[in-house]
């Protein structure tokens, strides 16, 4: 009877760890809140593919009119600004924004946002930053690409953040079939 119960409470704990995460999620909001939802859910419950790098790059697109797509994808390459990329611009192709939590850096591009000093520390801090670009030539460093890699891609609903589906994926976003989502949304 005891190793019964036993299971009961271990099944109840892990259900109220769940649970307790989905509470932080945000219901109204841009991308940048869906984003946060993203890394909420990604650091409770992508074990795995935390385990594997310490930085990450997100991407977003709008899957029509009522659904966000965020992928989270772990990213070993370092970043190269060319003489576009300084303190107070915005390219796309560059970071603007970032979050740093548990030992691990997220990062993306806001075309709202600007590129700051504090994100190029946090990028250095991670060694995750590579300048070869000197008196205006930009040298070609060295980049990794594993097409079996996989990413975490979210499906969140424009009217509704905290309705989502996630997808685990080697496939970019765009490149597959989404899934269905009943939003709601008018």
């Amino acid at each position: 009877m005891k190793p019964n119960l036993y299971k009961v409470i271990i099944f109840i704990f892990l259900l109220g760890g769940c649970s307790s995460f989905k509470k932080m999620l945000t219901e109204q909001g841009n991308q940048n809140e869906a984003v946060h939802n993203a890394i909420i859910d990604f650091l409770n419950s992508e074990s795995t593919l935390l385990k594997q790098n310490n930085v990450f790059s997100i991407d977003i697109e709008n899957i029509g009119d009522t659904v966000i797509g965020i992928s989270v994808f772990g990213d070993v390459n370092k970043l190269v600004p060319t003489s576009k990329n300084k303190i107070g611009t915005s390219q796309p192709g560059f970071p603007t924004k970032y979050i740093e939590q548990s030992g691990k850096l997220f990062y993306w591009y806001d075309s709202r946002s600007q590129i700051t000093s504090e994100l190029i520390n946090v990028l250095s801090q991670y060694k995750h930053i590579d300048s070869l670009n000197v008196n205006g030539f930009v040298g070609i460093p060295s980049h990794t690409l594993d097409e079996s890699k996989k990413s975490t891609d979210y499906y969140f609903c424009k009217c509704d953040l905290r309705k989502y589906k996630k997808v685990h994926t080697s496939i970019a976003m765009g490149y597959y079939k989404p899934p269905e989502l009943e939003c709601g949304c008018k």
